[in-house]
């Protein structure tokens, strides 16, 4: 049996003590959070203290934000996803999830919690359920099974190590979800809603018309850990007056490892180790088959 993705819900016990009618909402709320601060400094990347978060808690307007967050939907997502992952790839791990506030920093990654990664959800963040909260769980659970038989890489990697990571959760999710059109599951549908509309055309069509462009660009910054490189072609940033797509990294990792996929077995291609190496000669083979 595959049994059932395990979930640690933090969002359910915070929305039960705001809607009642106790008069210490503030004191259970940060014993709640203090007692899981370890989980929030990860979310949240140490941004905030137990009180302010807190503080953001009791802010009437974010209950609203989880006002469709059901924790049924997420763990009958999260089985589906493992299941269809244990037809594609054999043996992988059940996903662990823990669901907690990120008061609109992220919809969801995976991280380090006590050297054993997690997937980290955040129903607060908009546009969290239906197909959107589908398209996340297969990424995400991509880089889970992944990195719980390779050991999470560190969050201070080069170009090139996202390049592969990224591509290769794209790619996964793909199959993953193969009822699903590739804008959505490049999560373009969003871009105008985080203020980064896509390019005339689209995205996708921008993406595959540009792709030896983006490709030559990277190669310029396989090395780099800069984070504006780091920004421009993985998050949702830009600067100055540079116009391109957001994160087209996703797009260049997608296509190379669809590649990859046509020479390497899926369950060695899982477990591969990228090097600058490889995925500079990697992305010469698929720039010359383009």
């Amino acid at each position: 049996m595959a049994g059932h993705a395990k979930i640690d819900d933090y969002i359910t016990p915070i929305k039960s003590l705001l809607r009642s009618k106790s008069n210490s909402k503030q004191i259970a709320l940060r014993k709640l959070i203090y007692n899981s601060r370890k989980i929030m400094n990860r979310h949240l990347s140490k941004q905030y203290t137990v009180d302010q978060a807190v503080e953001k808690l009791l802010d009437p307007a974010w209950v609203k934000t989880v006002s469709r967050f059901n924790p049924s939907e997420w763990q009958e997502v999260a089985d589906r996803m493992h299941l269809r992952a244990r037809k594609l790839l054999g043996n992988v791990p059940r996903p662990e999830i823990i669901l907690f506030p990120s008061f609109n920093m992220s919809n969801g990654r995976v991280y380090d919690v006590d050297g054993k990664p997690f997937i980290a959800g955040s129903p607060d963040f908009p546009h969290c359920t239906g197909k959107n909260l589908r398209v996340l769980l297969a990424h995400e659970y991509a880089h889970f099974a992944r990195w719980r038989k390779t050991g999470i890489p560190s969050e201070n990697v080069p170009v090139y190590a996202y390049i592969f990571e990224e591509g290769w959760a794209t790619w996964l999710s793909i199959k993953l979800l193969p009822e699903y059109s590739l804008g959505q599951l490049f999560m373009s549908n969003l871009h105008k809603a985080i203020g980064m509309p896509d390019p005339k055309g689209g995205y996708l069509r921008w993406c595959k018309k540009h792709l030896k462009s983006i490709a030559s660009e990277a190669k310029k910054s396989l090395k780099t850990k800069d984070h504006k490189v780091m920004g421009r072609f993985f998050q949702c940033r830009r600067f100055g007056n540079d116009n391109t797509p957001i994160r087209t990294g996703y797009y260049l990792g997608y296509r190379m490892i669809d590649m990859l996929s046509e020479q390497i077995p899926l369950r060695k291609l899982m477990l591969e180790k990228p090097t600058y190496r490889k995925v500079s000669a990697w992305m010469e083979q698929m720039v010359e088959i383009i």
